[in-house]
């Protein structure tokens, strides 16, 4: 298990929110992700009557949404609080598993992606901004990578342990990994509730009432900004890619004649894999400098071609070159990210 980072004792009323809002981030962070449907989703979606080709154009759909949604949320978490943001993303999760239950047509599930994409979108960045802003306020921002390293360990251990469930709930229920799922978003977005919203001098008030123009004046800073345009254009291709490429994991594993009972311990290594790069993330930053990203998409590229070549159940660890990529996603750009503000 991740071993915790030490002494986030503060004296004062201001420390002792930041702790609370550590200890919370901890808590919100086991849950915030922790849905049981990666061994069994396409398997699901396949007895709901969808075609693959459907199943990926749903995949299409998640990703412009993802594109469309990421200026507006982010000037909403500016504007609103990183708080709301993360409630709402939570929310909204919970509901979009509840689509996919009752959905039994095309359009159903599109509404469903719709629904999650703009959950994500809360979400992404928002939890990890509410954190920096918190040691920010009290001139601590340089525990910030450890405190999201320890926290995004957590969360991937927890995802480990759900892609074993997943195989044998859904045996016993198809739904079940959903009704699970929902729980767990519902757990996270009542920790949430916890949080307390840092003050950071500056960042409040400068827009007054005027959303659009706060969403107007994100977009012009991005544009003006070339690292952070870089980082976010990466952002949302390594997602589209990610994603595309999770679809094909059980095809490809079926394809192989692997047992549908072998595809949650399968699953469960891919995140511990993910887990142990994300924790040695600063040791492969070190190795790679200013190449990092590069190294990312290339570990992506060279597990695409593998899979491709290799028609046997081997090839299956070629995926573990796509999860050292995820495991390395977050850290690496929320690092980047933060270094520009």
């Amino acid at each position: 298990m991740p071993q915790q980072p030490k002494n986030f004792s503060d004296k004062g009323g201001i420390g002792m929110s930041i702790t609370r809002n550590i200890k919370t981030y901890y808590i919100y962070s086991i849950f915030s992700d922790l849905l049981i449907l990666g061994p069994i989703l396409v398997l699901f979606l396949t007895a709901k009557g969808l075609s693959f080709t459907e199943i990926m154009l749903l995949q299409s759909v998640a990703a412009i949404s993802v594109v469309i949604f990421e200026v507006p949320t982010g000037a909403f978490a500016d504007k609103f609080g990183r708080k709301i943001s993360i409630l709402i993303g939570a929310i909204l999760w919970a509901v979009s598993l509840s689509i996919y239950i009752i959905g039994n047509e095309f359009p159903v599930f599109v509404l469903a992606e719709i629904t999650f994409s703009l959950g994500a979108t809360l979400k992404s960045g928002a939890d990890t901004a509410l954190i920096y802003d918190s040691l920010k306020s009290i001139g601590r921002e340089k525990e910030f990578q450890s405190i999201e390293g320890y926290a995004r360990s957590l969360s991937l251990y927890a995802q480990a342990i759900g892609s074993i469930i997943a195989g044998f709930v859904y045996k016993v229920n198809i739904f079940l990994p959903f009704y699970i799922s929902i729980g767990f978003m519902l757990i996270a977005a009542i920790t949430t509730l916890n949080f307390i919203e840092p003050s950071i001098e500056g960042k409040e008030g400068k827009y007054g009432n005027n959303y659009f123009k706060q969403i107007k004046e994100s977009g012009i800073y991005i544009a003006r900004h070339e690292k952070i345009k870089a980082i976010m254009m990466f952002s949302m291709i390594f997602f589209i890619f990610y994603r595309a490429g999770f679809w094909f994991f059980q095809p490809y594993m079926e394809s192989v004649e692997i047992p549908v009972e072998y595809f949650g311990i399968i699953f469960f290594i891919f995140n511990i894999v993910a887990v142990i790069t994300s924790k040695r993330c600063h040791l492969i930053m070190e190795k790679t400098k200013s190449r990092t990203l590069s190294f990312m998409a290339f570990l992506i590229i060279v597990s695409f071609v593998l899979l491709g070549i290799i028609r046997i159940w081997i090839g299956v660890l070629a995926i573990l070159l796509q999860q050292m990529a995820r495991g390395l996603y977050r850290p690496v750009t929320t690092k980047y990210t933060s270094l520009q503000d």
